[in-house]
């Protein structure tokens, strides 16, 4: 199901006719999606795309769905709805932008209708984001969203962009 967020934001399902459309905008914006993002170096091609489309297609998670953001006809991201733990209610969402689409409210706009989209079809009771302690950006745009810093992942150092950095879990509560 497509969700129109503004005149000029459309979140489309994800699907496999996406991968060289998403590929390019990997490709153009690598430099910093690979400072927060580990799979991105795995991404080097249409047929690496396919596969990162497929494991989130086929990742067979309670209440996963996966977007293509759009703003206007240019795809410029992903959202995903990662999983909803039936017992803890709690879904995890992660995105992430191309270069140019960053700076002008995109992840805003969408946070504003995804979060009632969530809490209005269905079980979830929390909406979790986890972010790198160095990604400033995303962590101010959950924050203008609602959530609250929770916890530090125990044991979860990620080494990327050539040092370690935790990841913080936010979240924002629906009820």
């Amino acid at each position: 199901m497509e969700l129109v967020i503004s005149d000029s934001i459309t979140l489309k399902p994800l699907a496999i006719s996406f991968a060289a459309e998403l590929y390019s905008v990997i490709a153009d914006s690598r430099e910093n999606l690979s400072q927060f993002l580990p799979w991105v170096d795995g991404i080097i091609d249409v047929n690496t795309t396919k596969q990162y489309i497929a494991e989130r297609l086929d990742s067979n998670k309670a209440g996963a769905q996966w977007f293509a953001i759009y703003r206007g006809d240019r795809l410029s991201g992903v959202f995903g709805i990662k999983h909803i733990d039936p017992d803890s209610k709690v879904a995890e969402c992660g995105y992430w932008l191309a270069d140019f689409a960053r700076g002008q409210g995109v992840m805003n706009q969408v946070l504003t209708k995804i979060v009632p989209y969530i809490k209005n079809n269905s079980h979830a009771k929390v909406i979790e984001f986890c972010c790198l302690d160095e990604n400033l950006a995303s962590i101010k745009v959950v924050q203008r969203a609602g959530a609250q810093f929770k916890y530090y992942q125990k044991d979860t150092s990620i080494f990327i962009a050539n040092k370690h950095q935790r990841l913080g879990v936010y979240e924002i509560k629906l009820t």
